[in-house]
């Protein structure tokens, strides 16, 4: 183990064509090294140099009891995270963490060390964010990701944000569809469209699980589906959690439109996507909305929605029903029980079954 902590050596070198570029030489394991950081023209002075190369140093020191800690800043610390710990959550997942830490925590943090990381600044700062409670709640989660990834490689000692205080409470209640509502985007849809939206309507099914369906999760004599994966795209993964993969009831007459769907499908095989798309990949759930959700909700005058706006209607209308507190949660499949609103116990099938009925009918006779 090294004992002396090492900065290394920043030059710029000269280059007869093309722009310069910065080095850094460095000694590891007894042997002198050199890395190309950048050119001048992405790196156009030293200090936006040492910048870039500051989680590689921070990288190389890492098991340095010598560490000048107080020398890390939170921009090194996004660098390191983003190289090793990043790829560890869902694609999806990445797309929205990528956005928190450039468009938000770099820009006003990038530049300070850790250790003048305060609580009440970076509250103020929160307040300040022109986004809705939620957005800043994930902001700041974002934020004690990256402290306690610090703290488990030993940057820092403490988590500033653990005591950051961020309501994540909506500021409006989100939208609801009444049976009507929902026959009425159903009318404006044409096929498979209009099926996607009556199996999110009828199921409750997130967007991903939607679109991460194949036949072979259908069991057609016990009417009942598995919830087996989720896509986003060309990627597909588990469900979110051990709950969601929970199977749902299927209702008779939802299993007779899934039937006539698959007749009039391309891809019928057990291993294919239920909604697949011309390649026989999922969809892009994303594209699929504006192309043609969101056109037939505004030509049938109900307005703005999204894809959780069927996760929504599903929850409220089953309540609305008098459905048992402890079937929502089993039929919403949510990992932790105040989800749904503190259930307790767990739901017998039958019960299930019948709350799966009374909705589809509601929906398909509305």
């Amino acid at each position: 183990m090294q004992t002396r902590y090492q900065y290394g050596t920043l030059t710029l070198r000269k280059r007869k064509a093309g722009p310069d570029v910065w080095q850094w030489r460095y000694m590891e394991a007894g042997r002198r090294k050199s890395v190309l950081i950048g050119t001048t023209e992405r790196l156009p002075n030293k200090a936006a140099a040492i910048r870039a190369l500051e989680s590689r140093r921070v990288k190389l020191n890492a098991d340095n009891p010598q560490t000048p800690f107080r020398t890390i800043t939170v921009s090194a610390l996004i660098d390191r995270y983003v190289a090793e710990e990043l790829d560890r959550v869902r694609h999806d997942t990445q797309v929205s963490y990528r956005s928190f830490l450039n468009k938000w925590i770099r820009p006003k943090w990038g530049s300070v060390v850790l250790a003048e990381v305060k609580t009440v600044p970076v509250e103020g700062w929160l307040a300040a964010i022109p986004r809705s409670p939620q957005t800043r709640g994930h902001i700041r989660n974002m934020f004690h990701v990256l402290f306690q990834s610090a703290m488990r490689w030993d940057l820092t000692d403490r988590n500033p944000i653990s005591l950051v205080r961020q309501s994540t409470a909506r500021r409006t209640i989100p939208r609801i569809l009444t049976p009507k509502e929902f026959k009425a985007l159903l009318k404006e849809l044409t096929e498979p469209y209009r099926t996607m939206v009556l199996v999110a309507g009828c199921l409750g099914l997130r967007a991903s699980e939607l679109m991460g369906l194949q036949w072979g999760d259908v069991d057609w004599d016990n009417l009942t589906v598995f919830i087996r994966r989720s896509a986003s795209g060309k990627h597909v993964y588990d469900t979110k959690t051990e709950q969601s993969s929970k199977p749902v009831p299927l209702d008779p007459s939802l299993a007779e439109v899934l039937l006539r769907h698959k007749e009039n499908s391309k891809y019928k095989n057990s291993s294919d996507f239920v909604f697949a798309g011309d390649s026989g990949q999922p969809r892009w759930r994303g594209i699929l909305f504006a192309d043609h959700i969101k056109p037939a909700s505004e030509k049938a005058g109900i307005g703005k929605l999204g894809w959780h706006t069927f996760r929504h209607s599903f929850s409220t209308l089953l309540h609305g029903l008098g459905t048992d507190l402890a079937v929502q949660k089993e039929l919403l499949r949510h990992a932790d029980i105040k989800t749904t609103m503190n259930v307790y116990t767990q739901a017998m099938a039958p019960a299930k079954r019948k709350a799966i009925r009374k909705l589809t009918q509601k929906l398909l006779e509305a």
